[in-house]
C-alpha cells in the first residue's frame, strides 16, 4: 500500500519525503516524539503542499 501511495504522489508531483512510515511501540513515547519532531521539520523544509490552492488563486 505504501508503494502505491508513493507512486500516486509522484504522479501528482508531491515529494515522497512527505510520506513516512515508522514502527513505534506504545511504550516508546520519547521515540515517538522524536520521530514526529523530525518529520515535522522535514515537511516544513519542503515548504507548502504543491497541490494546496493559494488564497490568491481563487
Amino acid at each position: 500500500m505504501l508503494d502505491k501511495t508513493r507512486k500516486l504522489m509522484k504522479l501528482l508531483g508531491i515529494e515522497d519525503a512527505r510520506l513516512r512510515k515508522e514502527w513505534i511501540s506504545a511504550s516508546e513515547g520519547v521515540r515517538f516524539a522524536e520521530v514526529v519532531r523530525e518529520f515535522t521539520e522535514d515537511v516544513r523544509t519542503l515548504g507548502p503542499n504543491p497541490l494546496r490552492k493559494t488564497e490568491n488563486a481563487a
